[in-house]
């Protein structure tokens, strides 16, 4: 790294960890007084709570990074105008891109570490935040129990045993249902697969069935829909949120979602956002920074430092905005990509014009 790229990243080091702290603090806070009532009406410990805070961090972290970086970034070259180097350093003949290069490189690299941190905290640590305030502290009681890959459910007229195929419990291998009237059983079902199609309707595969008034002599039952009574939802103690999901598994239930004739748009843009959204920073950045070099003469800096901080909230509710699109099948997701990048990029180009 030379001297100079030293000397426009050193106030950086300041800044980033001064801006993820405030941002951070800001949202703890809202998450604090928003859950509090709930808090107090349900009697929860307040150690339980400021657990289920820690493990809102990751997705506080996720959450805040792109904005609390490229707020940094520009901190960090309004801090250097204030004594006039940057005027010092375009008089030797720096341009504006070669001023700003060093930030947005910095802001990719350190998005890549960020990116990877993420990848192995936040699908566990948003789960564990979920499973703690639903159940360990609002204490709704769990009526499934999954463990060694094999699921259990007690319902009010039915025993199930299956194996979940797919995150959302919307795949079963090797399903067995028990009917049951009062204590004694009605009908045997076992399917070696259960896809889930609508409402309590499932397209049994390799089904066997067998009812008490038929001296359970079974029949059997090939690729065909049947009411077992129950949804996906109610098989999961809490249910997984998108955001709670692995990339591994966005990408099997995308996969799931294709196969059987469903619309993949949201683990797709899950997936699309999960990866891309920590790499906004230095696309957050560059307009900023590059706007911020535009003005010259008195009040520069209040100037470049409001057009920075517009350019900045703009851009990062443009992104928040078409990720609900997207989300809502309101706006394809090849569009929402195309306009997430051409905006601030199309706006970056048109200021560093400007400086020249």
């Amino acid at each position: 790294m030379r001297l100079y790229q030293r000397y426009l990243l050193g106030p950086l080091a300041f800044f980033l960890p001064l801006f993820l702290l405030a941002l951070s603090g800001v949202y703890l806070l809202v998450e604090f007084f928003e859950r509090l009532e709930d808090l107090l009406s349900a009697g929860g410990p307040p150690g339980l709570f400021f657990l289920y805070l820690l493990y809102r961090l990751p997705e506080i972290l996720f959450q805040v990074w792109p904005a609390a970086a490229a707020l940094a970034a520009l901190a960090s070259l309004a801090f250097l105008s204030r004594g006039n180097e940057l005027l010092a350093l375009r008089a030797l003949g720096f341009s504006p891109w070669r001023l700003v290069k060093p930030y947005l490189v910095t802001l990719l690299a350190l998005s890549f570490l960020v990116s990877g941190l993420l990848a192995l905290t936040l699908p566990r640590s948003t789960y564990q935040a979920l499973y703690t305030w639903e159940v360990r502290i609002k204490r709704a009681q769990p009526a499934t129990l999954l463990a060694s890959g094999r699921l259990f459910f007690s319902g009010p007229d039915f025993l199930l045993w299956a194996r979940p195929l797919e995150p959302g419990g919307e795949l079963l291998a090797d399903l067995l249902l028990i009917r049951k009237k009062g204590d004694e059983p009605a009908a045997y079902l076992y399917a070696r697969r259960a896809w889930f199609l609508k409402g309590t309707w499932w397209r049994l595969e390799g089904a066997l069935f067998a009812e008490k008034k038929g001296d359970f002599a079974p029949q059997r039952m090939e690729n065909r829909g049947f009411d077992l009574g129950f949804s996906p939802e109610i098989l999961l103690s809490v249910k997984r949120p998108l955001k709670a999901l692995s990339l591994r598994e966005l990408l099997a239930r995308y996969r799931f979602l294709e196969a059987s004739g469903f619309s993949p748009v949201a683990p797709l843009t899950e997936i699309l956002y999960r990866f891309l959204y920590p790499f906004l920073s230095p696309l957050l950045a560059a307009p900023a920074l590059l706007a911020f070099l535009t003005f010259r003469g008195k009040r520069a800096l209040a100037k470049g430092l409001s057009v920075g901080l517009l350019l900045t909230a703009f851009f990062y509710g443009l992104v928040v905005l078409l990720r609900v699109l997207a989300l809502g099948g309101h706006l394809p997701v090849g569009l929402a990509l195309f306009l997430l990048w051409t905006g601030p990029i199309g706006s970056a180009i048109l200021f560093l014009k400007k400086t020249y």
